[in-house]
């Protein structure tokens, strides 16, 4: 299995009563636990983190800048910390996307300016609701608003993107991640998962409160995944859940889901609503398709903020080695801020409910094998370093799947060990040995390296069965002497 530790409204802020030092060590020892538990719980090979960071700050607050660069300082020391603890500080296996507290809302009202009665649009409610309006509504005013400073508006996140910034700045190997993008790509579990990261807050302010991905950002992320290649799963992260009664408007559109169903995707992450949820959302085209909703409960938010009966909380997620399934397992906080297995009714005392789909079939209708597509593109990708002259990038790119490799995969392997003077690599590919060439060469790497023992037993092993003669077998055995004679 692959473990996800998803957590969500971490509304970090160096005022809030519970610190960083206490959120961590809460979940360091609830990792304790969960690995002994049963059934038991993998602990987390990545984190994702889809949104809310900090607190945030409304548009009343004096020098919100000022606030919001304390509040993602203390964030920054919490992921920074929560990355080394849980994935040994590898900043590549962590997915970040923002929420609506992470808008800097006195910027977006800054970037308004209030319309007079008489210059009201002549369908105001058409106006207000049309997408990409610049129109808003103060229902605590009843006051209209427009955004009259659309350079300063589009700056409200800013904040954010510099937290983002920093926290990838020591340069981890990413797919495609930059600040201030729609949507970020990541690949996890050796290129086995491919994970789309939106900004579900596209058009969201102090006035306007609903979550949204343009369709055009889903489909241009699914089209890039596709670039790509060889993923065996795609997964979505974003903020916003995607229902809510009819009186709120704080939530996602629902028919942006299932535009990610029909493109592949079959696993979604997401926060917002403060309270755990893992459910199936089906779409019927050709044949019924599944994607897995999962959200988290928030980790952090404050009292106030948590829906009645809501605890802070977090999941881990095991995704099945099939990929065709998950199990989402519920901890929340309990006595004295420390978390625990979260008991639910509902699943009749189980803390954690299993979610199945069915993988998008190939033209012929064929489940697609993922690791042999993602295995070609590698090969490719590979040889075209390799002719370009970067034989180090050939083996970053082929040496993690050199059991998997055909022929044609170790040769070009082989080749690169060569240029780059690997000489580990060269004995590991050439054992067990094909010609007397190859022998030949393995034993004059195992030589280089002074590794002995093991050039004579390939001599022994392979010499005679390879038919080579005895006059060549003396030669190279009082070469291997000749050389551990002289070695230190």
């Amino acid at each position: 299995m692959y473990s996800i530790l998803h957590i969500s409204d971490l509304h970090r802020s160096p005022r809030d009563n519970i610190t960083n030092a206490e959120l961590i060590s809460a979940l360091v020892s609830d990792r304790q636990r969960y690995v002994l538990e049963k059934p038991n719980i993998r602990q987390p090979d990545a984190i994702v983190i889809s949104g809310d960071i900090v607190q945030g700050v409304v548009p009343e607050t004096a020098d919100a800048e000022a606030s919001l660069a304390e509040q993602y300082a203390t964030a920054l020391a919490f992921v920074e910390e929560l990355t080394v603890r849980f994935v040994d500080g590898d900043r590549s296996r962590v997915i970040l996307v923002p929420g609506n507290h992470d808008i800097n809302w006195a910027m977006s009202k800054q970037a308004m300016n209030v319309v007079q009665k008489a210059d009201f649009p002549k369908d105001l409610r058409t106006e207000i609701f049309r997408p990409e309006s610049l129109y808003r509504w103060d229902w605590k005013t009843c006051e209209l608003f427009v955004i009259a400073d659309v350079d300063l508006y589009r700056q409200r996140m800013a904040a954010f993107w510099k937290f983002f910034d920093s926290f990838y700045a020591k340069g981890p190997s990413l797919l495609r991640v930059a600040r201030g993008q729609p949507s970020n790509l990541y690949s996890l579990w050796e290129g086995r998962l491919g994970i789309a990261a939106f900004d579900s807050c596209h058009g969201n302010d102090c006035f306007s409160f609903h979550g949204s991905i343009p369709r055009e950002v889903v489909a241009r992320a699914q089209l890039d995944l596709l670039d790509v290649g060889g993923f065996g799963l795609l997964m979505a992260v974003w903020h916003h859940n995607v229902e809510g009664p009819p009186l709120r408007s704080d939530y996602m559109d629902i028919d942006i889901v299932r535009g990610m169903i029909g493109r592949g995707f079959r696993l979604g992450l997401f926060g917002h609503q403060h309270r755990p949820d893992a459910t199936p959302i089906q779409i019927q085209l050709a044949d019924r398709e599944t994607m897995a909703l999962v959200s988290a409960g928030s980790l952090c938010a404050g009292a106030s903020e948590l829906p009645a009966g809501a605890m802070r909380g977090y999941n881990i997620i095991e995704i099945a080695d099939d990929l065709r399934g998950a199990r989402v397992h519920f901890r929340e906080m309990s006595v004295a801020n420390l978390f625990c297995a979260a008991r639910r009714a509902a699943l009749g005392g189980a803390s954690f409910m299993d979610l199945a789909w069915d993988l998008p079939p190939d033209l012929a209708g064929r489940t697609v094998d993922a690791s042999a597509q993602r295995r070609a593109a590698l090969l490719v990708k590979a040889e075209s370093e390799l002719k370009a002259g970067n034989p180090a990038a050939c083996k970053t790119l082929l040496r993690p799947i050199v059991a998997e490799l055909p022929e044609f995969g170790r040769l070009l392997l082989l080749e690169a060990a060569r240029l780059t003077d690997d000489r580990k690599l060269l004995v590991e590919l050439l054992t067990p040995t094909r010609t007397i060439g190859d022998l030949v060469e393995r034993t004059e790497a195992c030589i280089s390296t002074r590794d002995y023992l093991n050039a004579k037993d390939g001599l022994e092993r392979y010499g005679t069965a390879l038919g080579m003669t005895d006059s060549h077998l003396r030669e190279l055995r009082a070469k291997i002497s000749a050389a551990e004679a002289m070695a230190p």
